[in-house]
């Protein structure tokens, strides 16, 4: 391998393990795929570089503070996504991979009788600006139906729950520009858990149990007496 090649390969692997949500296999497949094209792609130093890397970065994990920023940005969209607004964490590459993904979990939950208010989400770009010097985690989102009403109510509801977590955000109220967190400290090490489909579907089905719970033990008004 020539070093341009490595340099690229380092600064590709560098930027993914800081986001935090690949293990080494992911991400020996996904760079390698990346850089299909190149002949002289060493796999063995590849294999080498990602679990140095991995296991450098978790070192360095062990003196975070906890909760660290991802930690209580994963409790704001859990609170999120039980309030029916669907809350997506590194939702594809661009603004139009996070909608798809958004509505395709939009409708599979109104397929099982479950109404959305809207979503948010963030995807790899933005990722690249948190863990820059920008440090600032921009948060794309609207309503289900793309009624302007309801997306102002829930980029609201999105604000309070972000500020009642701890984050410092800024929106000028335009439905056109997307909520930022600023000065957010990303910090992430891989932990194998679906934040997205999988954590979704179980909070919104035990959300569902509890109503479900809650209304038959209810007595009827005729037992009051």
């Amino acid at each position: 391998m020539n070093k341009n090649l490595k340099n690229e390969v380092i600064e590709q692997l560098e930027k993914d393990i800081l986001f935090g949500f690949e293990n080494e296999k992911d991400l020996i497949e996904n760079i390698s795929d990346m850089f299909y094209d190149e002949e002289d792609l060493d796999l063995k130093w590849l294999t080498t570089q990602v679990k140095t890397r991995l296991n450098n970065h978790y070192t360095h994990s062990l003196n975070w503070d906890r909760p660290s920023d991802f930690d209580r940005l994963v409790k704001a969209f859990d609170q999120l996504n039980t309030a029916n607004i669907v809350s997506l964490h590194k939702a594809g590459y661009t603004k139009q991979d996070g909608r798809v993904d958004c509505h395709e979990i939009i409708n599979e939950l109104k397929s099982l009788g479950i109404t959305s208010k809207g979503y948010c989400f963030y995807h790899t770009q933005d990722l690249e600006t948190a863990i820059s010097n920008l440090k600032t985690l921009y948060i794309a989102f609207d309503s289900y139906n793309q009624d302007d009403e309801l997306a102002q109510e829930v980029a609201k509801n999105i604000i309070k729950v972000l500020k009642d977590n701890g984050f410092k955000t800024k929106w000028n109220g335009s439905l056109d520009t997307r909520i930022a967190i600023l000065d957010i400290n990303w910090q992430k090490t891989i932990d194998n858990i679906d934040y997205n489909y999988t954590r979704i579907f179980d909070i919104l089905k035990a959300n569902t149990e509890k109503s479900v719970i809650k209304k038959s033990t209810k007595k009827p008004f005729w037992k009051i007496w």
